[in-house]
């Protein structure tokens, strides 16, 4: 019988043997990181993002805009209710930002619920 190597399990450091009070920790890391990002995001200006140079490899190798140029941007714009200037910065923006929304908070409850978890466990 071949036994499959399953390198994910190897390299990941979310699946580190712990014990239940560092899974809480962890988890309790997770929540507040969770949690303070988008309301930095939220308490940055509108326009913190629009300056600086491009870190953007298609357009600094080829000279070209890729599909993603401008998502950063445009989410920032979204976040304050600038629906125009985020659709002028990249249209893929009203379809990227609410998807990553929906996904960080499954990620924030699904946090939620494994604290629950190890703190019943540690009690």
């Amino acid at each position: 019988m071949v036994r499959r190597y399953n390198w994910s399990r190897k390299l990941a450091i979310i699946n580190l043997r712990l014990s239940n009070r560092q899974k809480l920790i962890k988890s309790y890391f997770i929540i507040i990181l969770l949690v303070v990002v988008p309301l930095l995001l939220l308490l940055l200006p509108e326009n913190y993002f629009d300056t600086g140079e491009t870190i953007c490899l298609s357009q600094r190798l080829f000279n070209q805009e890729c599909y993603a140029c401008g998502l950063t941007r445009a989410c920032q714009h979204l976040i304050h209710l600038n629906f125009e200037e985020a659709y002028r910065y990249n249209m893929l923006s009203f379809l990227a930002f609410p998807a990553v929304s929906i996904l960080w908070a499954t990620w924030f409850f699904k946090e939620l619920k494994n604290n629950r978890v190890f703190s019943k466990k540690l009690l």
